[in-house]
């Protein structure tokens, strides 16, 4: 059966993607910068969050195309089907949100340094210059906190939009089981809105100037072989979709037929 075959092929390719993307955050989180590297993984760490949060986004665009379908179907698929599709993407975006935070959370946070260091002391007095471990830890953390602020006010808006999400449905008279799961997806936003403003950090070993440079290489190249694995799912997803609603449609007028059929 064709729609077998296509949710095998779905399946094979979404496990194929998220085993490659667990190995490159595992990889990525457990290095930092050094000061022969400078800034060069706190910058990759960044590219990959803004990569996993356009993953999220193409997952929110399908997951709002799949509920549509729910009053004002164009398929032929049954709810039960409808809601195992948006289900999956749920799944998918709770997962990208939790990697962003423990990317998010190896960016190097604030260290005491002393700003001077002296330089000399002499004849001629003592001469200080500003300490190159203080000029790093400074560097380091511009992008911490940048990335910091942009993770803290995405989850607030996830947290506004699902509130809304709710009164929403409350107003139309939901069910109890959609709003209480939206209210448990609100609990852990603050959760997560919480752990992304603590002033920890997931410990990490510091990697040299070429080393930093082979990996920004190869990521590179892993986050175009995963983009191409993403079109490639989500073409075999659309394949899917439209099997189903073909093999449903053709069930339904199989049962039509035959209560037609004179006995």
């Amino acid at each position: 059966m064709r729609a077998a075959k296509l949710r095998d092929e779905v399946n094979a390719v979404d496990a194929r993607i998220e085993g490659r993307i667990d190995a490159l955050l595992e990889a990525l989180r457990a290095i930092s910068d050094s000061k022969d590297s400078r800034t060069k993984v706190a910058r990759m760490k960044r590219d990959t969050i803004d990569q996993l949060q356009k993953t999220i986004e193409y997952y929110q665009r399908k997951r709002a195309a799949m509920l549509a379908e729910l009053p004002r179907p164009t398929w032929n698929l049954s709810e039960e089907q409808k809601r195992a599709v948006i289900a999956r993407f749920d799944e998918r975006i709770e997962k990208r949100v939790a990697q962003i935070i423990e990317v998010q959370k190896s960016l190097p946070t604030e260290q005491d340094y002393d700003r001077y260091e002296v330089t000399s002391d002499g004849w001629h007095g003592t001469t200080y210059e500003v300490s190159e471990d203080y000029r790093q830890n400074q560097r380091l953390t511009a992008h911490t906190n940048a990335q910091r602020d942009e993770v803290v006010a995405g989850l607030r808006a996830s947290i506004a939009r699902i509130e809304q999400q709710n009164r929403t449905l409350k107003a139309q008279n939901a069910s109890a089981e959609e709003i209480a799961k939206n209210d448990a997806l609100i609990a852990e936003r603050r959760r997560q809105l919480a752990t992304a403003l603590a002033p920890v950090e997931t410990p990490t070993r510091a990697i040299g100037r070429k080393e930093a440079a082979d990996l920004d290489k190869a990521l590179k190249t892993e986050i175009a072989d995963l983009n191409r694995d993403m079109t490639t799912l989500f073409a075999r997803y659309q394949a899917l979709i439209q099997e189903v609603s073909a093999v449903n449609a053709a069930r339904a007028g199989l049962a039509a037929a035959k209560v037609k059929t004179p006995q």
